[in-house]
């Protein structure tokens, strides 16, 4: 048994609120996922629970639980959950909830039909209800041509709908996707829409895109209100019109002190008349600027992107998923009411699971959740997690520029985007699975989300980019593809959180672009190419294997591992080429190649890897430590910096877990005092909008978090337990109040 842990949001009582969360769970603890059970004190919670992934022996791996639960205000909830395999198994999916119904046709533009809110059928139409006009191009609807349930249960229905945007005359015709989430008893709804650019031309450019509802016939009489604001929601009423645009200047003009990947405002406008009313939320409006509502006797009209803005450049293969949220009311609801539940759309309650469950049901399978780890190393995470630049737009918002690839030209005078390298998703939801902090895992779905749309190649001519993760470069999607800058595993956890097959959809893609660049020459050649580029792809493959246990990714995989054992036999260390005349070490590359080495040892016990990876970091102790005893960044004299990388801590620290030798935890002790008297470049500076109309605040590195914290964490929780990282802990670490001193 554990907990479920509700920190204080709302002010507000929150009766029967929805509430979504994914707990994983080690091999054989839970046989099916409707063997789990959720407690409120004695009260057990009706439950719709699904399995995402399942261990070898075919038990769940990742259990996605729907709950109703009443949340205090102003106050903290704890819930208990555990596992009882005499539960029965659920009864038929249920198919109604109570409050809404409607139709989805196919083969039409997107309408809910025929829809009924209380058994009463609602007078407003929901028919054609988006309208995208690329440059230049005539007015495009997406048709659904395949609607798919994903989930159909007592409290929660979830339809995926997949389609394309058409128009007479239209050039490019853009693939639509989206998704409708009703609640059990609830009168909302929840609508996505996403665009993808999957036509032949490089790219194209976004004229408009809206959300249109509008009555059949104007009425006599309409009362409309709109709310806007970051701090307290200003509400504005009207019995004629109210319309706003959130643009650069009204973020460059807001001073907003939020962790925007968890909340930065709202944005609604409601419509009413006599006996009918429906209110529309933006969901992080101000983050996926720029953004417009209007309401008038007319209608509704929420604009994804308003025509008064100049059109985004739409790269190949790139998409965006904008969500909104329908209130549906009888004319009479009260726009302090509707603006407390849109409110909870943007930041709703989420529960966190104690570091324990995560260190004993360990989906990921190495020591990211040691029992004791320094409180200081944490603040330092803290900081270097919330140190990258800031970064709000359509396109931009889940990402962040650098300044260190900028200035190097990279961009050719553009902001070069970092593309969330080194896996930010992952190592958010990692450092929130060892603090509970909401922020991170806000962080970690924001940030694959970016991936899922802007990121990721959904379609390209060429299979070597087809399908792949574009490297960090201008504009998002400029660049290439190549294996050492994709990543599986954060797709993969999102996935997990959220059951959203994209991101495992996503996440194989990558694998299967992986592979393509992994049957080149140069690329499975020992000696022939950088030999990282075959160490993150080995790593892609282990994330995707130790999720879905495809044999695909197992074999690539061991082939992969096979194939640095010949590198090594061939020139006695894991050297690669650089200048045309040398072939140096490189500490940080090699070092990443013998992390996924050690990754390798979790699906497969293989003494000649084991050796491998000892061999290979007793070879760079050897050769790549400074008079200083600190690592240089490569092996040559041009380049001899001194340049302590978290990767060799990591390396250092799976030679000790094979060896039992502590030397390499004292050599990594010392590389970490080197890596840790660097201070942490804060995102100071002034907000400003860059050269792709990103409004963005910061000017320094935007991946040293996601860089350092799987390689350091699993450092410091073997030092820790050595006694090694005890001069790195704060003073009176261990201080507390006594609980008569509390009271």
């Amino acid at each position: 048994m554990s907990t479920l842990y509700f920190p204080k949001l709302s002010r507000f009582n929150r009766a029967a609120e929805p509430v979504t969360v994914s707990i994983p769970f080690r091999e054989g603890a839970l046989p099916e996922p409707h063997h789990l059970w959720v407690r409120d004190g004695d009260s057990n919670l009706p439950c719709q629970t699904r399995a995402l992934g399942r261990w070898p022996d075919g038990s769940v791996r990742w259990a996605l639980v729907h709950m109703q639960v009443d949340l205090p205000g102003n106050r903290s909830h704890t819930l208990a959950f555990g596992v009882d395999p005499s539960l029965a198994p659920p009864a038929v999916p249920h198919h109604g909830h109570g409050v809404l119904s409607f139709a989805l046709p196919e083969g039409q533009p997107l309408s809910l039909t025929d829809l009924t809110v209380n058994g009463r059928p609602f007078p407003l139409p929901l028919d054609n209800l988006f309208r995208l006009r690329l440059e230049d191009g005539p007015e495009l609807q997406p048709v659904v041509e395949r609607v798919e349930e994903v989930e159909s249960g007592p409290l929660r229905w979830i339809l995926r709908l997949f389609g394309r945007h058409t128009g007479l005359g239209a050039d490019l015709e853009p693939a639509f996707h989206g998704q409708v989430t009703v609640h059990r008893g609830k009168p909302w709804l929840e609508l996505e829409h996403q665009f993808i650019h999957d036509g032949d031309a490089p790219e194209t450019r976004l004229a408009s895109l809206s959300l249109d509802i509008a009555p059949t016939t104007p009425p006599d009489r309409v009362a409309v209100a709109m709310g806007e604001g970051y701090y307290t929601t200003r509400i504005e009423q009207s019995d004629a019109c109210v319309e706003m645009e959130i643009d650069a200047e009204t973020l460059l003009y807001q001073s907003n002190e939020h962790f925007s990947e968890s909340f930065y405002g709202d944005f609604w406008v409601d419509w009413c008349t006599d006996g009918c009313g429906l209110a529309v939320s933006h969901y992080q409006a101000h983050q996926h600027y720029p953004k417009g509502l209007r309401a008038d006797a007319e209608g509704i009209r929420a604009d994804l992107y308003p025509a008064s803005a100049e059109p985004a450049r739409i790269l190949q293969g790139m998409g965006k998923t904008h969500r909104l949220l329908l209130q549906f009311h009888d004319g009479s609801a009260d726009p302090e009411t509707l603006s407390v539940r849109s409110l909870q759309f943007q930041l709703p309650d989420v529960p966190s699971l104690p570091r324990s469950w995560y260190r004993e049901h360990n989906p990921w399978g190495l020591d990211f959740f040691p029992e004791r780890v320094p409180g200081r190393l944490v603040s330092r995470f803290n900081d270097l997690h919330q140190g990258r630049p800031a970064a709000l737009g359509m396109l931009h918002f889940g990402d962040a520029p650098d300044a260190g690839y900028t200035n190097q030209g990279r961009g050719q005078g553009e902001s070069v985007w970092v593309n969330n390298e080194y896996d930010r998703p992952h190592m958010s939801l990692l450092f929130h699975g060892l603090t509970g902090q909401r922020h991170l895992l806000d962080s970690s779905l924001v940030c694959a989300r970016h991936w899922l749309d802007v990121d990721f190649c959904h379609h390209h001519p060429d299979p070597l980019i087809d399908g792949g993760l574009k490297i960090h470069t201008a504009h998002h999607g400029t660049g290439g593809v190549i294996p050492s800058h994709e990543w599986t595993e954060g797709l993969l956890d999102y996935w997990c959180l959220t059951g959203r097959a994209e991101g495992l959809e996503a996440a194989e893609s990558i694998g299967r672009n992986v592979m393509r660049h992994m049957e080149l020459p140069r690329m499975h050649t020992p000696g022939a190419a950088s030999v990282r580029e075959g160490g993150w792809a080995l790593r892609a493959m282990i994330g995707l294997y130790l999720a879905t246990g495809g044999k695909t990714w197992r074999t690539e995989a061991e082939r992969l591992a096979h194939m640095f054992l010949d590198w090594h036999d061939e020139f006695g260390a894991l050297l690669a080429p650089y200048t045309s005349h040398t072939m140096p070490r490189v500490p940080f590359m090699i070092s990443i190649t013998v992390n996924s080495l050690a990754r390798f040892r979790l699906i497969e016990a293989n003494e000649r890897v084991d050796r491998l990876i000892v061999s290979v970091v007793d070879d760079l102790v050897e050769h790549t430590l400074g008079p200083d005893g600190i690592t240089f960044y490569k092996e040559l004299p041009s380049l001899n910096r001194t340049s302590p990388t978290p990767h060799f801590l990591e390396a250092l620290t799976h030679a000790f877990h094979v060896t039992g030798d502590r030397a390499y935890l004292k050599i990594a002790a010392r590389q970490f005092a080197a890596l840790t008297a660097n201070p942490v470049n804060g995102r100071g500076g002034a907000k400003f909008v860059d050269s792709g109309g990103a409004v963005v605040a910061g000017t320094g590195g935007g991946r040293s978090f996601a860089d350092s914290y799987s390689s350091v964490i699993l450092f410091a929780a073997a030092a820790a337990k050595e006694g090694l990282l005890d001069w790195y802990e704060y003073p009176y670490a261990d201080a507390a109040l006594s609980p008569t001193a509390q009271e």
